[in-house]
């Protein structure tokens, strides 16, 4: 019995110690990640802190209107990237955006400039920079046709086989059109968006808009991303100016909007009409950490523009609703999708005052929501409220005692 019970602990006791061993292995494979993880973060804040220094050279550079070096630019017959710009009095930003274009380290490109009849010398500056450089190309709108409709009519007249769809405002960094070229050209990326480094004032660039990783993505798996993202990342954004994107897979999400849309007028959203169409259409998708764009916040918007963006917000907003909803009705992502704009905007009061015309719109989105089972018994009441008030809108009868909180 005493050996047998020798035998056990001699067992147990190498059981211990083959216990410990492992747990402390963990540990060290543990505290090996961790310190991998801060070495790593501590190099990309000294990428990031050498990229800052760089990008605030090179905004001095453009926004002076100076190019790095002089060069002599020669009309290409066959561009590989077009530049599209539409442009609506923004005569004061185009010569700084132009200059981070021909300071770019690519220079196999065209430059499409689509004034949508603008009032001010656009016209006149254009057709001064294109005595210096022959790879740009002037269209006229005879009417004012809005951003979406100007960017698609500078597409559809492009010959380059990828497209970047800059702000007239704004600046490109100075190697992004070489990087995604080659990145799309190499794996055949028909959609690369970067990162965008932003001022958010007009006290100079101070704060950066960061992607979490690099990532490339494939259909069917792209449609997945759409709303929920990985990590805390939504791939839906409501921008044109951080993506490279290929032409062919451009007019193919255009010809996917159905001409209702297209033929609104928006001056928000519109944006994000075309990015739902690409992200559901394009074939493969690349996130890229590199910073693409500066995107350079301007205080003095028109208070014209202003005030058309408040009378039709909620004109716009459910327009953009009604596009997300018809476009994901009978399939998997269904209820995904209109979940996701059911939170993404809150029906209240102040949107309620802006509703004028179109009550068909809105009705249709709230009665679709008011069928779905996710919403809560309070929302549906708020929806409820809502379907009355657009109701008696319609028909100019005024309900002082109906609010929504």
């Amino acid at each position: 019995m005493k050996y047998i019970k020798y035998k056990k602990n001699v067992f147990n006791l190498k059981r211990n110690k083959s216990s410990i061993f492992i747990k402390l292995f963990y540990l060290i494979f543990q505290l090996n990640i961790i310190i991998n993880i801060i070495i790593n973060i501590s190099n990309e804040k000294e990428i990031l802190k050498k990229e800052i220094k760089s990008i605030k050279i090179y905004y001095k550079i453009c926004n002076e209107g100076n190019l790095i070096k002089k060069k002599i630019f020669k009309k290409i017959k066959r561009p590989k990237v077009s530049v599209i710009i539409s442009t609506y009095n923004k005569e004061k930003y185009l010569l700084r955006l132009l200059r981070s274009i021909q300071n770019q380290y690519f220079n196999e490109i065209e430059i499409i400039f689509v004034d949508d009849f603008s009032t001010d010398n656009t016209i006149n500056l254009v057709k001064s920079f294109q005595k210096n450089d022959n790879r740009i190309i002037l269209i006229k709108n005879k009417k004012n046709k809005g951003t979406l409709i100007s960017r698609i009519l500078g597409v559809f007249k492009s010959k380059g086989d990828y497209i970047i769809i800059p702000d007239a405002d704004d600046i490109l960094s100075k190697d992004i059109i070489k990087t995604c070229y080659y990145l799309a050209i190499k794996y055949n990326y028909e959609m690369i968006r970067y990162n965008v480094f932003t001022n958010g004032t007009n006290d100079g660039l101070t704060k950066i808009g960061m992607l979490l990783e690099s990532k490339p993505i494939c259909q069917p798996r792209l449609s997945d991303y759409l709303f929920y993202g990985f990590g805390k990342l939504s791939l839906n954004d409501f921008t044109l100016w951080n993506k490279f994107i290929k032409e062919e897979a451009f007019k193919k999400a255009i010809n996917n909007i159905d001409s209702f849309y297209l033929s609104q007028n928006m001056i928000i959203f519109e944006d994000g009409l075309i990015n739902f169409s690409l992200y559901r259409s394009v074939k493969s998708f690349y996130l890229i950490r590199k910073i693409g764009y500066y995107y350079i916040f301007q205080k003095e918007n028109s208070v014209q523009h202003k005030k058309n963006i408040i009378l039709n917000l909620a004109k716009y907003i459910f327009l953009y609703i009604k596009f997300i909803l018809d476009n994901s009705k009978n399939n998997r992502h269904e209820k995904d999708m209109a979940l996701h704009v059911y939170h993404l905007y809150n029906w209240h009061a102040s949107l309620v005052n802006l509703i004028n015309e179109d009550f068909q719109l809105y009705k249709e989105v709230i009665n679709f929501f008011l069928n779905y089972e996710f919403i809560n018994i309070e929302d549906k009441k708020k929806f409820n409220k809502l379907k009355e008030i657009i109701y008696n809108k319609e028909n100019n009868v005024t309900l002082k005692h109906l609010k929504i909180k």
